[in-house]
Protein backbone atom coordinates (compact mmCIF):
# COMPACT_ATOMS: atom_id res chain seq x y z
CA UNK A 1 0.00 0.00 0.00
CA UNK A 2 1.32 3.58 -0.56
CA UNK A 3 0.29 6.94 0.39
CA UNK A 4 0.30 9.67 -2.33
CA UNK A 5 0.16 12.96 -2.68
CA UNK A 6 -1.47 14.28 -6.11
CA UNK A 7 -1.60 17.88 -7.32
CA UNK A 8 -4.02 18.19 -10.18
CA UNK A 9 -5.00 21.28 -12.19
CA UNK A 10 -8.32 20.71 -14.02
CA UNK A 11 -9.02 21.89 -17.14
CA UNK A 12 -12.22 21.96 -17.96
CA UNK A 13 -15.82 24.32 -16.66
CA UNK A 14 -16.14 23.10 -12.71
CA UNK A 15 -18.39 25.53 -10.59
CA UNK A 16 -16.31 24.38 -7.75
CA UNK A 17 -13.18 25.44 -9.54
CA UNK A 18 -15.42 29.07 -10.36
CA UNK A 19 -16.41 29.70 -6.94
CA UNK A 20 -13.54 28.49 -5.00
CA UNK A 21 -11.12 31.02 -7.30
CA UNK A 22 -12.95 34.43 -5.95
CA UNK A 23 -11.54 33.33 -2.68
CA UNK A 24 -7.67 33.92 -1.97
CA UNK A 25 -7.14 30.62 0.07
CA UNK A 26 -7.94 26.96 -0.68
CA UNK A 27 -11.11 25.34 0.82
CA UNK A 28 -11.24 21.88 2.61
CA UNK A 29 -13.43 19.04 0.99
CA UNK A 30 -14.51 16.17 3.07
CA UNK A 31 -16.37 13.29 3.21
CA UNK A 32 -16.82 13.03 -0.57
CA UNK A 33 -18.75 9.98 -2.44
CA UNK A 34 -19.43 8.69 -5.92
CA UNK A 35 -23.27 8.54 -5.92
CA UNK A 36 -22.73 7.07 -9.71
CA UNK A 37 -20.53 7.82 -12.85
CA UNK A 38 -22.38 10.99 -12.70
CA UNK A 39 -23.16 13.00 -9.42
CA UNK A 40 -20.92 13.30 -6.32
CA UNK A 41 -21.39 14.36 -2.87
CA UNK A 42 -19.57 16.37 -0.51
CA UNK A 43 -18.96 18.60 2.75
CA UNK A 44 -17.48 21.50 1.94
CA UNK A 45 -15.94 23.66 4.31
CA UNK A 46 -16.76 27.33 3.66
CA UNK A 47 -16.45 29.41 6.75
CA UNK A 48 -17.35 32.76 6.91
CA UNK A 49 -18.16 32.79 3.18
CA UNK A 50 -20.99 30.14 3.38
CA UNK A 51 -23.74 32.54 1.93
CA UNK A 52 -21.78 33.52 -0.82
CA UNK A 53 -20.70 29.90 -2.06
CA UNK A 54 -24.49 28.74 -1.20
CA UNK A 55 -25.96 31.06 -3.61
CA UNK A 56 -23.66 30.65 -6.39
CA UNK A 57 -24.00 26.60 -5.86
CA UNK A 58 -27.62 27.16 -5.76
CA UNK A 59 -27.89 28.95 -9.14
CA UNK A 60 -25.60 26.57 -11.02
CA UNK A 61 -27.24 23.71 -13.57
CA UNK A 62 -24.20 22.10 -12.13
CA UNK A 63 -25.57 21.09 -8.70
CA UNK A 64 -28.42 19.06 -7.65
CA UNK A 65 -28.74 20.16 -4.23
CA UNK A 66 -27.01 22.24 -1.38
CA UNK A 67 -27.98 22.21 2.30
CA UNK A 68 -26.08 24.08 4.89
CA UNK A 69 -25.27 21.44 7.76
CA UNK A 70 -23.70 24.27 10.04
CA UNK A 71 -22.88 27.65 10.04
CA UNK A 72 -19.49 26.93 8.45
CA UNK A 73 -20.15 24.06 6.37
CA UNK A 74 -22.01 23.06 3.26
CA UNK A 75 -23.45 19.26 2.11
CA UNK A 76 -23.40 19.48 -1.94
CA UNK A 77 -24.58 16.85 -4.55
CA UNK A 78 -23.02 17.69 -7.89
CA UNK A 79 -22.42 16.46 -11.72
CA UNK A 80 -18.69 15.22 -11.21
CA UNK A 81 -16.07 16.81 -13.31
CA UNK A 82 -14.18 13.61 -13.26
CA UNK A 83 -11.80 13.74 -10.83
CA UNK A 84 -13.05 11.68 -7.98
CA UNK A 85 -14.58 9.01 -10.06
CA UNK A 86 -11.42 8.34 -11.71
CA UNK A 87 -9.70 8.14 -8.03
CA UNK A 88 -12.74 5.24 -6.69
CA UNK A 89 -12.62 3.29 -10.23
CA UNK A 90 -9.31 2.94 -9.79
CA UNK A 91 -9.11 2.01 -6.24
CA UNK A 92 -7.75 4.83 -4.43
CA UNK A 93 -8.85 5.77 -1.14
CA UNK A 94 -8.95 9.29 -0.11
CA UNK A 95 -7.24 9.81 3.24
CA UNK A 96 -8.91 13.10 5.31
CA UNK A 97 -9.38 16.11 3.22
CA UNK A 98 -8.94 17.43 -0.45
CA UNK A 99 -8.21 20.99 -1.13
CA UNK A 100 -9.38 23.15 -3.62
CA UNK A 101 -8.41 27.01 -4.72
CA UNK A 102 -9.99 27.70 -8.10
CA UNK A 103 -9.30 24.58 -10.69
CA UNK A 104 -6.09 23.58 -8.48
CA UNK A 105 -6.84 19.98 -6.35
CA UNK A 106 -4.90 18.48 -3.67
CA UNK A 107 -5.99 15.05 -2.99
CA UNK A 108 -4.34 12.97 -0.66
CA UNK A 109 -4.76 9.31 -1.37
CA UNK A 110 -3.81 5.62 -0.34
CA UNK A 111 -4.06 2.82 -3.59
CA UNK A 112 -2.80 -0.14 -2.92
CA UNK A 113 -0.60 -1.21 -6.11
CA UNK A 114 1.86 1.24 -8.47
CA UNK A 115 -0.53 -0.05 -11.38
CA UNK A 116 -3.88 1.52 -9.80
CA UNK A 117 -1.59 4.78 -9.33
CA UNK A 118 -0.46 5.04 -12.67
CA UNK A 119 -3.75 4.49 -14.12
CA UNK A 120 -5.13 7.53 -11.93
CA UNK A 121 -2.25 9.78 -12.53
CA UNK A 122 -3.20 8.74 -16.86
CA UNK A 123 -6.82 9.07 -16.12
CA UNK A 124 -6.53 12.55 -14.80
CA UNK A 125 -3.91 14.01 -17.08
CA UNK A 126 -6.99 13.32 -20.08
CA UNK A 127 -9.04 16.23 -18.01
CA UNK A 128 -6.04 18.19 -16.45
CA UNK A 129 -2.53 18.81 -15.67
CA UNK A 130 -1.53 16.19 -13.03
CA UNK A 131 1.67 15.97 -10.96
CA UNK A 132 2.61 13.40 -8.29
CA UNK A 133 3.85 14.78 -4.86
CA UNK A 134 5.24 12.79 -2.29
CA UNK A 135 4.96 9.21 -2.50
CA UNK A 136 5.24 6.59 0.89
CA UNK A 137 4.59 3.44 1.90
CA UNK A 138 1.60 2.86 3.91
CA UNK A 139 1.14 0.10 6.42
CA UNK A 140 -1.84 0.59 8.04
CA UNK A 141 -1.69 -3.03 10.31
CA UNK A 142 1.82 -2.56 12.07
CA UNK A 143 0.18 1.19 13.33
CA UNK A 144 -3.51 0.63 13.41
CA UNK A 145 -4.90 -2.41 12.35
CA UNK A 146 -4.64 -6.12 13.54
CA UNK A 147 -3.12 -8.55 10.25
CA UNK A 148 -6.83 -10.07 9.96
CA UNK A 149 -8.18 -6.54 9.81
CA UNK A 150 -6.05 -5.26 7.19
CA UNK A 151 -6.32 -8.49 5.11
CA UNK A 152 -10.30 -7.97 5.35
CA UNK A 153 -10.13 -4.49 4.82
CA UNK A 154 -8.02 -4.61 1.76
CA UNK A 155 -10.16 -7.75 0.38
CA UNK A 156 -13.66 -5.48 0.49
CA UNK A 157 -11.46 -2.88 -1.53
CA UNK A 158 -10.24 -4.68 -4.06
CA UNK A 159 -13.51 -7.08 -4.90
CA UNK A 160 -15.50 -3.91 -5.16
CA UNK A 161 -17.09 -3.99 -1.70
CA UNK A 162 -17.20 -0.16 -1.40
CA UNK A 163 -17.87 -0.01 -5.55
CA UNK A 164 -21.60 1.57 -6.06
CA UNK A 165 -23.52 -0.34 -6.94
CA UNK A 166 -21.60 -2.83 -4.81
CA UNK A 167 -19.85 -5.63 -7.07
CA UNK A 168 -19.49 -8.27 -4.15
CA UNK A 169 -21.84 -8.94 -0.44
CA UNK A 170 -19.79 -9.49 2.72
CA UNK A 171 -21.05 -13.01 2.68
CA UNK A 172 -19.36 -13.57 -0.61
CA UNK A 173 -15.78 -11.93 1.00
CA UNK A 174 -16.25 -13.83 4.15
CA UNK A 175 -16.44 -17.20 2.16
CA UNK A 176 -13.17 -16.24 0.12
CA UNK A 177 -11.42 -16.42 3.68
CA UNK A 178 -13.16 -19.26 5.10
CA UNK A 179 -14.92 -17.45 7.80
CA UNK A 180 -18.04 -17.29 9.33
CA UNK A 181 -20.04 -13.83 8.12
CA UNK A 182 -20.61 -12.25 11.65
CA UNK A 183 -16.65 -12.64 12.13
CA UNK A 184 -15.81 -11.25 8.90
CA UNK A 185 -18.56 -7.78 9.41
CA UNK A 186 -16.82 -7.95 12.89
CA UNK A 187 -13.74 -7.30 11.43
CA UNK A 188 -14.83 -5.21 8.71
CA UNK A 189 -16.32 -2.86 11.08
CA UNK A 190 -13.62 -2.58 13.73
CA UNK A 191 -10.85 -2.01 10.68
CA UNK A 192 -13.34 1.21 9.31
CA UNK A 193 -13.77 2.78 12.69
CA UNK A 194 -10.21 2.81 13.21
CA UNK A 195 -9.02 4.16 10.13
CA UNK A 196 -11.81 6.83 10.11
CA UNK A 197 -10.88 7.98 13.88
CA UNK A 198 -7.39 8.34 12.63
CA UNK A 199 -8.66 10.51 9.84
CA UNK A 200 -10.45 12.44 11.75
CA UNK A 201 -7.74 12.87 13.89
CA UNK A 202 -5.70 14.07 10.38
CA UNK A 203 -8.16 16.16 9.97
CA UNK A 204 -8.02 18.22 13.15
CA UNK A 205 -4.02 18.54 13.07
CA UNK A 206 -4.41 19.58 9.24
CA UNK A 207 -7.25 22.60 10.52
CA UNK A 208 -4.44 24.34 12.47
CA UNK A 209 -1.63 23.61 9.61
CA UNK A 210 -0.79 26.33 7.39
CA UNK A 211 -2.86 26.56 4.02
CA UNK A 212 -1.15 25.40 1.25
CA UNK A 213 -1.55 28.37 -1.38
CA UNK A 214 0.30 26.90 -4.53
CA UNK A 215 1.29 23.51 -6.43
CA UNK A 216 4.85 22.64 -6.68
CA UNK A 217 3.94 20.55 -10.21
CA UNK A 218 7.61 18.94 -11.41
CA UNK A 219 5.82 16.50 -13.91
CA UNK A 220 7.18 13.47 -12.54
CA UNK A 221 5.20 10.29 -11.91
Amino acid sequence: MFRAKIYFDLQKDCILSEITSLSDQPFNVTQEEVRDDYFITFVIEAGEEQTSLKGKLIASEQVKSVESLDESRLLVTKKSCGALPIIRQNHGMLDGMDKVNGSQRIFDIVVFRREDLKRIIAELSEIGSVSLGKLSPFEPQSRLLSSRQAEVIELALVSGYYDWPRKIEAQDLASKLDIAHPTFLEHLRKAEKKLLIDALEKKTQSATAPAERKFILDNSI
